[in-house]
């Protein structure tokens, strides 16, 4: 970002207009006019630091395509030759032009007139920079408004209805005007077009906008914390395609610079806001968002939402937890999202939750039962904070027959774990028996990412499988984490001796290498036993609904972590990791096998536009009505490595975020230089997950492409 302070800042403004397109900068009254070529941009002003050979964009992308998103157009104008049109919002979602007076203290208003294609309701965030010395993140001056309209409207801003963001310098010290329309994790609309004309600072005129604030939180109830963007029901059922030209969209998928997925680069735009996907045993899709909304269409086709979150959780943990605020786990990491059923068509899903003002020990899991099709829920409090439970993985179908199998685990890795299963009295609510620990200094069961399943239910048997943090005798460190296997008897609470079944990764230390198992329809058990950038380790049981004896185990892929394993009706074997080979370049990829045959070479769904790393919490499930494929992911990561042209372009897109980078106990490690200039080094900093995705398989694998509302009928 340009700072106007300094003669040398007025002399990079020279040299970056210029490589804009014109020969010197144009006066602000013309470029706010979009009079000028270039004096609006759709990209940070990265050549005022680097040049342009220097930066990862430019390996897909020329500079000037990637800053030139807003196009001089006669096609609407309302004053002067041309007006700025301003579309394809996700690819674009910011827009902005250091050409503005220093100092804005004798004018009252800002107003500008703007043309729209449709009444779209998307919100966009007027944004001037006004940065402080005392804060280490941008601060500015701030006020949203709607795109409620079509055709021309005049927008008249009083610079007194701005609200401050962080500690702006002033009026007196402008930086440069800003449109955001990702701030604060808003998502854009792609059908949303804008030409803007006649922007201008004077006395204040006509009637002011109506700006747009946060909704407010309802009296009497608890602040409330989550870890992911908040839902939208706006964008439920709207109106227009889901994907560009409704066309269906095939994997791979191929991101762009800077940081475009999805949403960009395919137009992705469902009628539902994506979440983890379950099934009801005949094949009905629910989709948890947020870890308490939960999405389902309606008899007539459209998409319904229920809230978990006020109706139950919030009521529970005030009144029965005494809770003073509520944290919400939601990111798919730690808390389980998916929902399960019973042969009564009962319920069940899991909330995952703490009270902020306090410490760990009041982290609580909920088990949450509905006997009446998801209309009122029972709510109850279980022993450990975290759960997980039993999943569908294709052929364990007597999991049905009783409440599900419930996995404990009383703290992080290494942990002890346990295991109980819910009973029904006689009135239908449940009775949760005292938990039989399996095992100690173990891998948590926890879901983080590929849906590994860590239990079956067979006949009147559990079938659990789960990593230990422990060097058995005759091995070394470098071995692995060993996985075993034990069987459990809900009637009697009998536990099995654990099978030692083979070993993951090559640190036994690495609370990574959990293991996954599956059963197939003749009941021989399949375990995948995750590496850590290292291979898997695949085994199956040489007996039917036996652990007693195991396959030579046999190494899958390369630098795949966090796989999961689910088995269709032919027995085949599917497996979604996130795969790091080859070099640090994490995608998602897709692992099968066919029945008799071997593993086949991983196939990339997902890639990301730049290597270093990347989290993706992707949960693979299977329906059991069709056997189709769903698999659910966070686009933009909860973790981001980035050189200081990629923290750049991040902040431009959410602002509001380098705050959270910048404040907390350790003092942040600031990102240098790119990849090809020295002094170069990246910098790690933490996210909330964004812009989840769900894509979908119905041949068995062959073919991916992204899931839209039709594949839920």
């Amino acid at each position: 970002m340009v700072r106007h302070g300094t003669s040398a800042g007025l002399i990079i403004v020279v040299c970056v207009a210029a490589s804009m397109g014109y020969a010197q900068a144009p006066d602000w009254a013309t470029a706010m006019d979009f009079e000028s070529p270039g004096a609006w941009r759709t990209a940070p002003d990265l050549l005022d630091e680097f040049e342009e050979g220097d930066l990862w964009s430019t390996r897909t992308i020329p500079f000037a395509k990637l800053a030139g998103g807003v196009e001089l157009s006669r096609e609407h104008v309302k004053r002067g030759e041309y007006a700025g049109k301003w579309a394809d919002h996700p690819r674009f979602p910011t827009i902005h032009t250091p050409h503005v007076p220093l100092d804005w203290t004798g004018f009252e208003a800002l107003t500008f007139w703007a043309y729209s294609h449709t009444p779209t309701q998307e919100q966009i965030t007027v944004a001037v920079a006004s940065d402080a010395v005392a804060t280490g993140w941008r601060d500015y001056f701030l006020f949203t408004f709607c795109v409620d309209w079509s055709g021309w409207r005049q927008l008249s801003i009083p610079l007194d209805r701005f609200e401050a963001y962080g500690q702006p310098a002033g009026w007196d010290r402008v930086e440069g005007l800003y449109l955001f329309t990702k701030i604060f994790d808003h998502q854009p609309n792609p059908y949303t077009v804008l030409w803007l004309d006649d922007m201008r600072l004077g006395p204040s005129s006509g009637t002011p906008t109506r700006g747009i604030r946060p909704p407010s939180r309802r009296p009497g109830t608890l602040p409330c914390q989550t870890q992911i963007p908040p839902f939208d029901a706006r964008i439920l059922n709207h109106s227009y395609p889901e994907t560009r030209g409704n066309k269906p969209v095939p994997a791979p998928l191929q991101y762009e610079s800077y940081f475009r997925a999805e949403r960009a680069v395919y137009g992705y735009y469902p009628r539902f806001q994506p979440g983890f996907v379950s099934f009801s045993p005949s094949g009905k899709a629910y989709m948890h968002c947020a870890d308490h909304i939960i999405e389902s269409l309606d008899s007539e086709g459209n998409w319904t939402c229920r809230d978990l979150l006020t109706e139950v959780v919030e009521p529970f943990a005030r009144e029965t937890l005494g809770f003073d605020e509520l944290g919400i786990g939601n990111t798919g990491q730690v808390n389980d999202p998916s929902i399960r059923f019973d042969s009564d068509g009962d319920a069940y899903a899991l909330s995952y939750i703490w009270d902020p003002t306090r410490d760990w020990r009041s982290r609580k899991c909920l088990l949450l039962h509905s006997r009446d099709d998801m209309g009122t829920w029972d709510v109850y409090e279980l022993p450990y904070y975290m759960v997980r439970f039993e999943k569908f993985v294709g052929h364990n179908h007597d999991r049905l027959a009783r409440p599900p199998v419930l996995l404990m685990s009383t703290y992080f890795s290494p942990t002890t774990n346990f295991i109980t299963v819910p009973e029904k009295r006689g009135d239908g609510t449940l009775e949760i028996p005292k938990p039989i620990k399996v095992a100690e200094g173990a891998i948590a069961f926890i879901p983080h990412s590929g849906e590994a399943n860590n239990a079956v239910t067979c006949g009147g048997k559990v079938f659990i499988t789960y990593g230990k943090m422990t060097v058995p005798a005759g091995h070394t460190k470098e071995d692995g984490v060993p996985a075993y296997a034990v069987s459990y008897d809900p009637d009697t609470s009998e536990l099995s001796e654990p099978v030692l079944i083979g070993f993951g990764g090559k640190n036994a230390e690495d609370d990574h290498n959990w293991p996954s198992i599956a059963v197939d329809s003749q009941g021989i058990f399949h375990v995948l036993i995750n590496g850590h950038h290292n291979p898997m380790v695949y085994t199956h049981s040489l007996q039917p609904y036996s652990i007693e004896t195991w396959s030579k185990p046999e190494t899958v892929g390369e630098g795949t972590s966090y796989g999961g394993l689910v088995c269709d009706r032919a027995d085949t074997l599917y497996s979604v990791t996130r795969n790091s080979a080859p070099g640090y370049y994490f995608r998602l990829s897709l692992h099968r096998k066919k029945l008799r045959q071997a593993w086949e070479t991983p196939r990339h769904l997902v890639l990301p536009f730049k290597p270093y790393y990347k989290v993706w919490f992707h949960k693979l499930v299977l329906d059991p009505a069709s056997d189709r494929l769903f698999l659910a992911y966070h686009s933009q990561s909860a973790s981001i490595c980035v050189f200081r042209d990629e923290y750049l372009a991040y902040l431009y897109t959410w602002p509001h975020r380098e705050k959270l980078f910048l404040t907390g106990p350790k003092e942040p490690q600031m990102p240098r230089g790119t990849y090809h200039v020295e002094p170069r080094k990246y910098a790690f900093f933490s996210a909330p997950p964004s812009e989840m995705t769900v894509m979908l398989s119905d041949d068995g694998g062959e073919q991916w492409r992204l899931a839209t509302t039709p594949d839920f009928r």
